[in-house]
């Protein structure tokens, strides 16, 4: 899903201490991205915007925000590169041209990457990530602090996602979207919280879902589930 964002990823190392990076001025690497996954801080803002789902990622779910009717198209970012006014961006569109990426120093630990084919790589007015020493510059400390927050915000979604799913809430579902008399486009791959089971569950399992935060998670979801009309006003 994100590497529709990617031309050319790179580890970002010391061995890149020349390389700098001029502030990122439209979202056209995110034109063809048909959905996002989204963490659970910002899943209350998202779900004023965008249906929210689950997707199986592996053996894990994973809530996501529709930003199209397929996957290779995003109705919220214009030809410029502009995104629609008022719109909520996600976190990993944000961090664009860096991407969190795995490392083996560490179980938790997070690495970073970027996008070699970066138009703002060596521009006027760049910054650097590291200083001459290797060291973080102030500009490669606020990415990596941003990095952080997001993985940590992942991980911690991965897990209350995975309460949900023990619960037996998660149910498979197909979406047709439309306008009256026009073609209709069918999303497959979706999961979302069955009202039905969610209301059968018992007090215990209630407390225990609402102290992880993952009631909240699942109330976001649900909530936004309002948000077809704005995907369907898109079509044009």
């Amino acid at each position: 899903m994100i590497e529709k964002m990617f031309k050319k990823i790179a580890p970002l190392t010391t061995n890149n201490k020349e390389i700098t990076f001029a502030p990122r001025d439209n979202y056209k690497h995110a034109k063809s991205l048909g959905a996002i996954a989204v963490s659970y801080t910002e899943m209350p803002e998202a779900s004023k915007h965008y249906p929210l789902f689950f997707i199986k990622d592996g053996e894990n779910f994973t809530p996501i925000a529709l930003l199209g009717i397929d996957n290779s198209k995003n109705l919220f970012v214009s030809k410029n590169g502009d995104w629609s006014k008022g719109r909520y961006i996600p976190s990993l569109i944000r961090l664009y041209p860096f991407v969190l990426s795995k490392t083996e120093e560490k179980e938790n630990g997070v690495a970073v990457a970027f996008d070699k084919e970066y138009e703002g790589l060596d521009s006027k007015g760049g910054q650097r990530f590291f200083k001459d020493d290797g060291s973080l510059d102030e500009f490669g400390s606020s990415i990596m602090k941003q990095s952080e927050d997001i993985f940590n915000s992942i991980h911690r979604t991965t897990l209350m996602s995975k309460e949900v799913e023990k619960l037996g809430l998660l149910s498979s579902v197909d979406v047709t979207l439309g306008k009256e008399k026009d073609s209709k486009h069918k999303i497959k791959g979706l999961f979302q919280v069955n009202g039905e089971k969610l209301n059968q569950l018992s007090d215990e399992e209630l407390l225990n879902i609402t102290k992880n935060g993952a009631l909240h998670m699942v109330y976001n979801h649900l909530d936004s589930l309002s948000n077809f009309s704005n995907l369907i006003n898109k079509l044009g």
